[in-house]
């Protein structure tokens, strides 16, 4: 069965796309049977892969981001780190669609923002994870970087206490992504149902 097939049949894809094309194509028909000893190690063939396709083509800034979403989305899948909710909508955090959420049995979400660079708006991953944390106080909030290169920076502005939203700056092609894996497997993730925007007696 073809990759494209295996994405919507595990709803990481809707429909299919330019991204989910070159995934297709130029990384595996079939991203389950990747052998691969650690998650690390998955983005590392992975983007190789991709980077041996984008090298013939024009740059393209926001293609590297949506590639790099499906690699992180297909790695978590594969760890059995689910269910996870993609591009998600959270109720009362209005104007804002985080990379990926899981909600825990503990009935709080962690939220991951993936960034391939720090051109991309960091600061913004920042303020929406505020946003979150004002409505789930409980909130996590995690930035993953494609390279390690690209964290020291932004864990440096972490320490300094720059970040207010966001709990970690982790690189995905290091062995700190193995222990952000290893340590979202140890919760229980739900589907959190509806919320009713308003409650109480209706007077019509």
């Amino acid at each position: 069965m073809a990759t494209k097939n295996k994405l919507r049949e595990y709803h990481i894809v809707k429909a299919k796309s330019k991204s989910s094309v070159i995934f297709t194509e130029h990384i595996s028909d079939d991203f389950t049977t990747i052998s691969a000893a650690s998650p690390s190690k998955y983005v590392k063939y992975c983007w190789a892969k991709y980077e041996s396709y984008a090298s013939t083509q024009k740059q393209n800034n926001a293609m590297n981001g949506k590639v790099f979403e499906l690699i992180i989305e297909t790695c978590l899948f594969r760890e059995k780190i689910t269910p996870m909710f993609l591009q998600a909508k959270v109720t009362f955090v209005p104007n804002v669609d985080f990379d990926v959420i899981c909600f825990t049995e503990e009935q709080y979400p962690i939220a991951m923002s993936l960034k391939t660079s720090l051109r991309e708006r960091y600061k913004q991953a920042d303020l929406e994870a505020i946003a979150l944390k004002y409505v789930h106080r409980n909130a996590k909030n995690y930035l993953i970087m494609l390279k390690s290169d690209e964290t020291a920076s932004l864990k440096q502005k972490l320490k300094k206490g720059e970040l207010l939203g966001i709990n970690e700056v982790i690189a995905a092609d290091d062995v700190e992504f193995d222990e952000f894996v290893d340590n979202m497997k140890k919760n229980k993730y739900i589907n959190p149902g509806k919320v009713d925007i308003i409650t109480g007696n209706l007077v019509k």
